[in-house]
């Protein structure tokens, strides 16, 4: 398990090798293709990590950010990932970098995840930074959701999905990336703190049944997890 977790002493270091983790595979991208594209994750805990990336120095109007996951929300409310993000990086998006938006107005969650679909097949992830719930989620793939057999499904040829999910803080609708669209990215890392998260994400590599324990093992990239307490 010790090879899994990366711990930090601090939550200033976790959140500073988050921020070096991104724009390293941001760079590859950029000396491969001449663009590049990180798909990021929401809530509070990644928030300084996407600060300290947008005060980089790199070619941004070649980058594109694009969501893990999205509440079914617009981004004047609170919950909205896509409002997290505008707000933490906003010193590269105001230098030229992209920022896909995963919710659009749609009469529901079914169209909205369609029109999403269509906006992100296309995109090569450079690197996917991802969270995790002590329930196990990841991207929104909750215990329990009707969809969640779905969102792992690796024969699926869908790239986002809709899901609903009850438990779901700040909103129970949501738009995620599937399993099969996440193993295509070129690195997976996921950010964690505390100690209670650390021990389901040993749990996971045990072989517990949690939606996390899905991007632990091939066909997905090595997943670097980074904790600090």
């Amino acid at each position: 398990m010790a090879d899994l977790i990366e711990a930090f002493a601090s939550r200033d270091a976790l959140m500073q090798a988050a921020a070096d983790a991104i724009a390293a595979a941001l760079e590859t991208g950029l000396a491969k293709r001449g663009h590049a594209c990180a798909a990021l994750s929401g809530g509070t805990t990644p928030a300084p990590a996407y600060a300290l990336l947008a005060a980089k120095n790199l070619d941004w109007p070649n980058v594109t950010f694009a969501l893990v996951d999205e509440r079914f929300a617009p981004p004047t409310h609170e919950a909205s990932n896509e409002r997290l993000l505008l707000s933490a990086l906003a010193p590269a998006l105001a230098k030229g970098a992209t920022l896909l938006p995963m919710y659009a107005y749609e009469a529901n969650l079914e169209a909205a995840a369609a029109r999403a679909n269509g906006l992100y097949a296309p995109l090569e992830i450079d690197i996917a930074l991802l969270g995790m719930g002590e329930d196990g989620h990841t991207a929104s793939w909750f215990p329990g959701a009707a969809e969640l057999s779905k969102a792992l499904d690796l024969a699926t040829a869908e790239t986002v999905i809709a899901v609903n999910a009850p438990q779901a803080a700040g909103a129970p609708e949501r738009l995620t990336l599937t399993r099969a669209a996440l193993i295509r990215a070129h690195a997976l890392a996921l950010l964690i703190t505390g100690p209670a998260k650390a021990e389901v994400l040993r749990q996971a590599a045990a072989g517990a049944d949690y939606p996390i324990g899905a991007l632990l093992a091939p066909p997905a990239p090595p997943l670097r997890a980074l904790w600090a307490a």
